[in-house]
């Protein structure tokens, strides 16, 4: 009886095989050509979400520099190149900083102009970007603006190459 029970138990086995070494190394060869396929374009996809950061940013600076232009909260301070550069920051972080022009934090129009460091720091919590975001896309935009000769800004944004 009990040779039996183990004659029946090594027939039992013997019917379940499972995956054989070669079936095993096909399946990992078709998995190995799927993602060799499939890696170049995650790696275009992220690089285009990590520049998409950035081009969001500029056009929300954008957006408020003219408004602020508009609510006489920023000026021109002097002649030369007047610029607001948007781009990665050399902690890795989201930059924006303000090159001849001066800012005014308070809405007040008898507030002080604010120039150079301080000029950027403030326009950067005053236009809703999220300086704090780390990214590690070498995208970076340039808002020229010039003077239309009465006073009037024009505005003009290109990245940098």
């Amino acid at each position: 009886m009990l040779f039996m029970k183990m004659a029946q138990a090594r027939e039992a086995r013997k019917d379940n095989k499972g995956f054989s070494l070669v079936e095993l190394i096909i399946v990992i060869a078709i998995m190995v050509a799927l993602v060799a396929m499939l890696a170049p374009q995650f790696v275009k996809y992220v690089s285009k979400s990590r520049d998409a950061v950035i081009s969001s940013a500029a056009e929300d600076v954008l957006a408020t520099a003219k408004s602020d232009f508009a609510l006489l909260k920023m000026d021109f301070d002097g002649t030369g190149a007047h610029t607001i550069t948007i781009g990665k920051g050399s902690d890795g972080t989201l930059d924006v900083s303000l090159s001849g022009l001066k800012y005014r934090s308070d809405d007040a129009p008898t507030a002080a102009w604010l120039t150079g460091d301080a000029a950027s720091a403030a326009f950067k919590s005053m236009c809703g970007v999220d300086t704090g975001k780390k990214t590690s896309s070498t995208l970076s935009y340039t808002i020229t603006i010039t003077d239309a000769g009465n006073g009037s800004p024009v505005f003009a944004m290109a990245p940098n190459s």
